[in-house]
């Protein structure tokens, strides 16, 4: 399949300066535009970098990227580059109308656009024969000035999370029939994070960075996360994430979670850039990776508390130690403070600390709650200020309890047929999902879930009753979620969609281990039964599937699960949801996960 998507990007190898003829996909019509404007002093312009521009809406562009349009059309950059997630996606059917508001959209720039391949335009086959039709090839190369511009397909079917030898083999030849004195890449997934820490590339990039070794590489963009982040430099070549242009933002500002794009000016043979939000204009190193990964320690591993289970429906009083990681040659004094939801107790409420240097400090506090009913979110949250930082200012704390709710999970009694019809789960407990977002969950005609577990030596299985005064679900593929459905996740690297489209349950993959994402699955059985405002999902997850998760009698693994809403007939309904533990359904970093173990 991507064999094609190379042959389409072979048009381009040989051109250095940029010829095309006329045609009708954006990135044609694009290249004409460029060929009509050359630069007027070849090794002197201007070009922008934005990725994931799209909105939450199968409907509409975001707000942010219409901004940035205008920001853009403001600096007049040669070109702008929109790498990756350019619509919302899902099924093919849903796609010709959102390509159709984003060319409404784009039509406002003043200057070419090139696309490049994200994982939300290109999903299958069929979607990826939609953008070669109407957007452009899925890899391809253009020359600039004194550059070369090479836009990579991060989205290949059946290549996993790398690049295909096939792909890797079309930018050998680019770049040795490349003429230029910067070269720039471009791909939405950025695959050179996952080995950033380590000696040598993880197998993710390690192709990419022996091909580009000995070319004047300057530069490699990607997208996906949802943030700006300079990585740093690496064998000459600096790596950036920029994937702000308007798609919901889920980090820290000061861990790069802001909404922005990319100016890069090349001046002879000097390459800078700045890093833009609307309305004004960042340095490089606004958030570089020695500061991300500061702020991360402090934040998750140098400031917090033990970890302490909550077994269901138990009560809670007992002595918690809370303590403060000073690394560094400096100490500093200063004072943990706590933020004390209804229900719970917390003695004393502050105190002060001496955090010395190179040692790790402890403070006890008593913490309870009133009963077992008030064991729940929100916990208490300490509060204190990092005074030690190297890489920037102190860093401000805010660290709930580290509170795990612990649920068992019995072994099956006997076979487990995934019907829809629970008759066979006698002795599973149920788990409610009382966590709301967007609706009152007193309101239990609008939405109330709970869910119940099993396992035995093959399978664990999930069963999830769902009321609900209207289901809809008119989604297939990646877009479930925005609809009625199940969001489940485990161990911090699963996350599954169950659901009943049009066509039938439908199980689809986000993420996983040694398994290619975002694709719908067969190996897991669903059956899904509506009876009423009832709606039934039972599932039975093969343990071959959920690897590497232990799978004997007291093994333990994290987990949470997310019960989606969407009710057309009540406008004033927001998408709404109901969750096992807050947070997930939103994707917030750092959410609580409940334990599961495996029992008798």
């Amino acid at each position: 399949m991507h064999r094609r998507s190379f042959l389409a990007g072979m048009l381009f190898i040989a051109i250095h300066q940029v010829v095309a003829a006329a045609g009708e996909t954006l990135t044609e019509r694009a290249l004409d535009q460029l060929r009509a404007t050359p630069p007027s002093v070849p090794d002197a312009f201007d070009f922008a970098v934005v990725a994931d521009t799209r909105s939450l809406s199968v409907t509409e562009q975001s707000e942010t990227w219409k901004q940035i349009i205008q920001d853009v059309n403001a600096l007049r950059p040669a070109f702008i580059l929109d790498v990756g997630d350019l619509i919302l996606g899902g099924s093919a059917d849903l796609l010709p109308a959102q390509w159709n508001e984003y060319e409404r959209v784009v039509a406002d720039l003043q200057v070419p656009l090139f696309p490049v391949t994200g994982n939300h335009d290109i999903s299958d086959a069929a979607t990826e024969k939609i953008w070669l039709d109407r957007v452009g090839p899925t890899c391809y190369a253009f020359s600039y000035g004194n550059s070369r511009f090479i836009a990579l397909n991060s989205e290949e079917v059946g290549a996993g999370q790398r690049l295909s030898d096939d792909q890797i083999a079309w930018l050998k030849a680019d770049l040795e029939s490349a003429n230029a004195k910067h070269i720039f890449l471009f791909l939405h997934k950025p695959y050179f994070v996952a080995g950033w820490n380590e000696p040598n590339w993880t197998s993710s990039w390690d192709n990419v960075a022996e091909a580009i070794k000995g070319y004047p590489v300057r530069i490699v963009f990607g997208g996906d996360d949802h943030l700006y982040r300079y990585m740093g430099q690496r064998d000459g070549v600096h790596y950036v994430i920029s994937a702000g242009g308007g798609a919901e933002v889920r980090h820290p500002v000061d861990e790069g979670g802001f909404h922005h794009f990319v100016l890069v000016r090349v001046r002879g043979d000097e390459v800078t850039w700045s890093v833009i939000k609307p309305g004004s204009i960042l340095q490089p190193d606004v958030v570089t990776q020695a500061r991300v990964d500061e702020v991360r320690n402090v934040r998750r591993n140098w400031v917090g508390t033990e970890t302490i289970e909550a077994p269901q429906n138990a009560a809670f009083d007992r002595k918690v130690t809370a303590f403060v990681q000073n690394p560094y040659e400096e100490p500093f004094d200063s004072v943990m403070a706590w933020d004390i939801p209804a229900g719970w107790h917390v003695e004393p409420p502050e105190a002060a600390y001496h955090a010395k240097a190179g040692d790790i400090t402890y403070l006890d506090f008593r913490i309870w709650a009133d009963g077992p009913e008030q064991v729940r979110f929100p916990v208490p949250t300490l509060r204190t200020t990092f005074k030690a930082a190297k890489h920037g200012g102190p860093i401000d704390v805010e660290r709930r309890l580290d509170l795990v709710p612990a649920y068992s999970v019995r072994r099956a009694n006997g076979a487990v047929a995934v019907d829809g019809d629970l008759v066979d789960w006698v002795g599973a407990e149920p788990i409610p999902l009382r966590y709301a977002w967007e609706f009152d969950i007193t309101h239990t005609d609008d939405l109330s879930a709970q869910c119940r577990l099993l396992w035995d030596e093959n399978d664990l299985y999930l069963a999830v009753e769902v009321t609900d005064d209207e289901f809809h679900q008119p989604y297939a593929g990646d877009v479930v979620w925005s609809a009625d459905g199940i969001q489940l996740f485990m161990t911090g690297r699963w996350e599954w969609g169950l659901t009943l489209t049009t066509g039938g349950p439908e199980v689809f993959l986000y993420k996983g281990v040694d398994r290619e994402w975002e694709t719908v699955n067969k190996d897991v059985k669903l059956a899904v039964r509506r009876d009423g405002k009832r709606t039934t999902y039972e599932a039975a997850f093969p343990k071959t599937v959920i690897a590497p998760v232990a799978w004997e009698r007291g093994s333990t693994f994290t987990f949470s699960i997310v019960a989606n809403d969407l009710d057309p007939s009540h406008p004033e309904r927001p998408r709404h949801w109901a969750e096992l533990t807050p947070g997930v359904g939103d994707a917030v970093p750092g959410s609580p996960m409940a334990q599961l173990e495996l029992t008798e």
